[in-house]
């Protein structure tokens, strides 16, 4: 008797149940999409496509394979910036989709690609447009991948930066501070003196690269409501969004305060007002 008789058997056609809620298939380690995923990747293909940035990014691909060849990435994940390029191109909205799960996020966006690219194609931007949209589409996936960066998120979108003078060690960087070489040869001065143009307050703290003008994080806030890029993070993470909606309140009351503070003191000024000629 051959093994397949011990096999268990089904019925071919699917149960009420299993009809209304389909049982999810283990292909190549991920599930199969769901109704709801099959609609929203046909929905995000679409608007990929009827984006301009689209037509200004793809130009053509050779197949050369350079982009590759130099990216960082590449050499560490099941990453290729000419898959990517080629899913922009001619993919469907199923490779698409899978390409938006993980491998858009192993991008570091040093632009290399673009740079080694032949035909002029902007590949690291098509991804940025791909994380776009997925962001904006609130995708499961972007949701685990973005998770752990919520502090630098909030660095970012508060003063601009998640980077301080201070942590820049000479062990990684090698080319600042003691260490520097050959920048003495090409710019004709020391080390020396090049180090002195360094105010030595941002080389010991990051209290001065953390903080900036509360003028200078309304208009952030003000670039981030009027492009949607609240409300894309509301419906990706609603909880830091919130915290950030908070912060903008904190700085509006706090602009406000000091306006009207020295409004009046500029009100309760008395005497001539200073000129200057010649």
């Amino acid at each position: 008797m051959s093994i397949v008789a011990h096999l268990p058997r089904r019925a071919l056609t699917l149960t009420e149940e299993e009809a209304a809620a389909p049982p999810t298939m283990e292909l190549a380690g991920r599930k199969r999409a769901t109704a709801e995923e099959r609609a929203l990747a046909t929905t995000i293909f679409g608007e990929f496509h009827a984006d301009s940035r689209h037509r200004e990014f793809v130009l053509g691909c050779l197949n050369c394979g350079e982009c590759t060849t130099g990216c960082p990435a590449a050499r560490f994940y099941d990453f290729s910036p000419r898959e990517m390029l080629q899913i922009a191109q001619n993919g469907d909205a199923t490779t698409l989709w899978d390409a938006m799960q993980e491998k858009i996020w192993a991008c570091c966006q040093c632009y290399t690609c673009n740079m080694r690219c032949r035909f002029g194609n902007d590949i690291a931007g098509i991804i940025s447009v791909m994380r776009e949209l997925s962001v904006r589409h609130g995708i499961e996936s972007t949701r685990r991948a973005l998770a752990p960066f919520g502090r630098s998120l909030t660095l970012l979108m508060t003063v601009g930066t998640q980077v301080s003078s201070d942590m820049i060690q000479p062990d990684f960087f090698r080319d600042w501070g003691p260490f520097a070489t050959g920048s003495d040869k090409v710019w004709q001065v020391s080390a020396d003196i090049m180090r002195k143009a360094i105010p030595s307050d941002v080389l010991q703290t990051t209290r001065s690269a953390w903080e900036v003008s509360v003028q200078t994080s309304l208009e952030l806030f003000r670039i981030y409501e009027e492009t949607g890029v609240l409300d894309m993070l509301r419906g990706l993470d609603p909880d830091l969004t919130e915290m950030l909606v908070d912060i903008i309140e904190e700085r509006r009351e706090e602009f406000a305060e000091a306006r009207e503070r020295f409004g009046e003191e500029l009100k309760g000024m008395q005497g001539p007002v200073a000129t200057f000629s010649g």
